[in-house]
This record gives structure tokens, C-alpha cells and sequence, in this order.
């Protein structure tokens, strides 16, 4: 690229030079707006990502910075304020508040009865040994006994038969060595370090302290292997139980084993659940565990693709409403998404309170009318946000053909919801099958 005039050049040819060089410029413009574009989008991408947290992604409320911890605490006082006010200014006291309903606690059959005379008479001051009982009064004490640590010896004979020949008996299957300890004891630590998270030397301290057994860490590391090597059958049996259900949920999540990075497959339903660790995440673990790809009922599922595999063809599905709502929630942070998002917010919670209603009224499905008006509008959410959004399917690769971030988010959850139109509104056909 030149500005400089040759020498003798003609009106012609400067002309026709000009124009090559406006030729150029148009191109490297062209050129530098399309890869300033493509910044602009990876910027908003990558701001994306820091502005997002548990109420907006999968993320747990651990992971949330502290500023977005500090939001929500605000949020909270705001909250409690505004509920303060609607009461007059009256501060909440605490404990129960006038015209809540109580709670006591409720009497039990007693282990013991203590009963407690009277000596002397208020008034006089005469003894009451021989006196009559004329009236009583009871009060129930809850307690926990001083816990005491039970020795117990088993003692294997031998005997000698007639026949001359010794037989020994049989230790029973706690008595596993010399000194050892017993089921109960091993049942409180698996409690202790599996259910509250203790570590060895916490839990240690804690038998001590509250049963006065001092275990060792080197046997309360063996604790929870021997209590897993006993769940075979029951892990079996509740599979077995879910299999038999008419609606699961299924979800995985990722766990550090070691330093190695595997993932954990929950199947569960109302009163049963099932927690199994694999190494991977797809379609291989969800065989392996084997209980999903014999399922011939709904499956609750937040939408990933390896619910959709012809291994799960045999069950139907749904997808949970909680994950599509923070989707939504996320594409709602754009100006330009927020109405169609807002919109379908209430579409589908109304889809819920529909199928909530129709449930408790027995109904096996929301009627007719009302499931038809939810999916009209479900559609019309669909098609303005499609409306709003550049003809056909965003660019393989990101940051190109004009696309934004947020408009290829817009465009994944719009295309997500009518491809799935019926897994998300299934609660509406079958009103067994929960909204998340």
C-alpha cells in the first residue's frame, strides 16, 4: 500500500489507483472489524464465566466468590427487612412466633418411673410417710444413658467325644481375633467418619469422649472398606427397588478419589437412592452400574446427552425444571434475551403448579385444556426468542460469523427446549412425574 504519485502518472491511472488502494483499505477493515468481533465475544465469554455462579450454573454455593456471598447476605437483610416492615416494625423475637403452630415433644412409653413424696407438710411441718396420695402431677425426661464400654469373653470349648475324637466350637463372626471390636461399636464410627465427615483423629476423640471407646486411627481407617464389603446385597436390593419404580431421578457429579478425578451416579426416587462411583461420567458407567438401561419407567434427567443414547431407549424421559430455570436465569442477564426468558420462567412454572394440582386432585394427567394453552404459549416463548436470534444455526466454531456469546447461549437453551419439548413438559401428560 502506497500514497506516493509515480512520476508522469496519468489522470487514468491515478484514478484506477485510488481505487485499488480504496480496494485494500476495505478489506483490511473488513478484516480487523471481523477479528475485533471475534475478541468482543471471546471478552463477553470469559466475563460470562466470572460473573457466573451457583444460581446461574451448576456451580455449588462453596465455590461462589466472596463478593457474590456477600450479595446474597445482603439480599437476605433486604429480605428481612421488607418482612419487618409488612409486620409494623415489630423486630421478630425468636423462638415461636404468636399463631405459629407449636411443637413439643411427645411422650414415650418410660424405661423407668421415679416417683418423688413429699416429706413434710408446707403448712405445718408434719411428716407425710403414712399420708394418703391424693393427686399427681408427671414430667417426661429424654435422655441418654452414660455410654460404658461392654467387655464380653467368648470362650471357644473343645470336647472330646466318646469316640475319642476333640471338636472345637465356633467363634462367632464379631469375635475376628484375639481383641477386636463389635459390630456396635464399628457401626458408630462408620457414622461418624462416612455420614458427618470426620477424619481418623476427630473421630477417634470422639469415640472416647462419647462412648468410651478409644479406637485407634489404624482401625478406624479399616472401618469404612469392611462396611462397604458389606453392602453388596443391599446395594443389589435397592437397585432392584428403583428398577421396579414408575420414576427415577438420575444425576452424576464429579469426586476427587486420591488425586485421581472419577464421578459419582445418583439413581434415585422418593424414598430410595442409589449412590455408585465409576471412573467415568457417559453412557459406559450408567451399563455398568446397570440399572438405568433396564429402566422402563420416567426418567428425571438435567438434559446431557448421555440420557439420550439408545441404552436408555426402553425408559421415558423428563428433564428437571430447577436446571432449566438457572438456564434460563443465566440468558437472562442480557438485555436483549430477558424477555423470552422471563416468559418462559413462568410458562413452566406454571406447567408445575398445573401438574401439582392435577396430582393432588388424583388426576393421572393435567387436563386436556389446560395442558394445550401451557404448550401454546410454551411454543410462542419459542418463537419470539428464535425471532430475536440470526437466521439458521450459529458457526461450529465460536467467536465467528457474527455471533455473540450470549446470542449462541440464546440459541443453545431456545433449541434445547423445542427439541425437548416433551421430556420438559412431560409432568403435564403424567403427573407422577415431578417438576425437578
Amino acid at each position: 500500500m502506497t500514497l506516493s504519485q509515480p512520476p508522469d502518472e496519468s489522470p487514468e491511472a491515478q484514478i484506477a489507483r485510488f481505487k485499488a488502494l480504496v480496494a485494500e483499505l476495505r478489506v483490511l477493515v473488513d478484516t480487523q472489524a471481523e477479528h475485533i468481533a471475534a475478541l468482543e465475544s471471546e471478552l463477553a465469554e470469559l466475563q460470562s464465566r466470572l460473573g457466573g455462579d451457583s444460581a446461574t450454573t451448576s456451580a455449588p454455593p462453596s465455590r461462589d466468590r466472596t463478593d457474590r456471598r456477600q450479595r446474597r447476605a445482603a439480599e437476605r437483610a433486604e429480605a428481612k427487612e421488607r418482612q419487618r416492615a409488612e409486620r409494623g416494625g415489630e423486630d421478630r423475637r425468636p423462638g415461636k412466633q404468636p399463631g405459629a403452630p407449636g411443637s413439643t415433644l411427645m411422650r414415650r412409653e418410660p424405661d423407668a418411673t421415679v416417683v418423688h413424696s413429699p416429706e413434710r407438710c408446707r403448712d405445718c411441718g408434719h411428716g407425710l410417710g403414712d399420708a394418703p396420695v391424693v393427686g399427681s402431677a408427671t414430667r417426661q425426661v429424654l435422655d441418654i444413658p452414660e455410654p460404658r464400654l461392654v467387655v464380653t469373653d467368648h470362650v471357644a470349648e473343645r470336647r472330646r467325644c466318646g469316640c475319642g475324637v476333640a471338636t472345637t466350637a465356633s467363634f462367632p463372626p464379631e469375635a475376628s481375633a484375639p481383641v477386636c471390636w463389635g459390630p456396635r461399636a464399628k457401626a458408630n464410627s462408620a457414622y461418624l467418619l462416612g455420614r458427618q465427615h470426620l477424619p481418623l483423629e476427630r473421630c477417634a476423640e470422639a469415640m472416647a469422649d462419647l462412648f468410651a471407646a478409644p479406637m485407634s486411627q489404624g482401625s478406624l481407617a479399616g472401618v469404612l472398606p469392611d462396611a462397604a464389603g458389606r453392602l453388596s446385597g443391599f446395594v443389589e436390593r435397592i437397585a432392584s427397588l428403583i428398577g421396579d419404580c414408575a420414576v427415577c431421578h438420575a444425576d452424576e457429579t464429579s469426586i476427587r478419589v486420591g488425586t485421581k478425578l472419577g464421578w459419582v451416579h445418583t439413581v434415585s426416587t422418593a424414598g430410595l437412592t442409589l449412590l455408585a462411583y465409576h471412573d467415568r461420567r457417559g453412557i459406559e458407567a450408567v451399563c455398568d452400574i446397570a440399572v438405568l438401561n433396564h429402566f422402563a419407567g420416567t426418567i428425571v434427567h438435567d438434559g446431557w446427552a448421555s440420557y439420550d443414547r439408545p441404552e436408555l431407549a426402553a425408559a421415558t424421559h423428563a428433564q428437571c425444571g430447577a436446571h432449566l430455570l438457572r438456564h434460563l436465569d443465566k440468558v437472562a442477564l442480557t438485555d436483549s434475551q430477558r424477555q423470552w426468558t422471563t416468559t418462559m420462567r413462568r410458562v413452566l412454572l406454571d406447567a408445575k403448579a398445573s401438574s401439582t394440582t392435577a396430582a393432588a386432585a388424583g388426576l393421572a394427567a393435567v387436563p386436556a385444556a389446560t395442558a394445550d394453552a401451557i404448550g401454546a404459549r410454551y411454543r410462542a416463548v419459542l418463537d419470539d426468542a428464535f425471532a430475536g436470534l440470526p437466521a439458521g444455526r450459529p458457526p461450529r466454531r465460536k467467536h465467528t460469523g457474527g455471533w455473540t456469546t450470549f446470542q449462541r447461549e440464546a440459541w443453545n437453551l431456545a433449541s434445547r427446549l423445542r427439541d425437548g419439548e416433551d421430556q420438559v413438559l412431560r409432568l403435564l401428560v403424567d403427573t407422577r412425574v415431578p417438576f425437578d
